[in-house]
């Protein structure tokens, strides 16, 4: 199951909105990541 990256701001993010580019680009990695932590999951089942 994949899950969008949390939107809320941290203490460390700038004051400013980022792109809609660094949006969608932080949002595919996220993406990526949570796809890659379900892969392993299931590759463990294997091992």
């Amino acid at each position: 199951m994949r899950k969008s990256i949390d939107q809320r701001p941290s203490a460390a993010a700038p004051e400013h909105e980022g792109t809609p580019m660094d949006i969608e680009h932080i949002n595919a990695l996220g993406n990526q990541l949570a796809d890659l932590r379900e892969r392993t999951a299931q590759l463990r089942g294997y091992l």
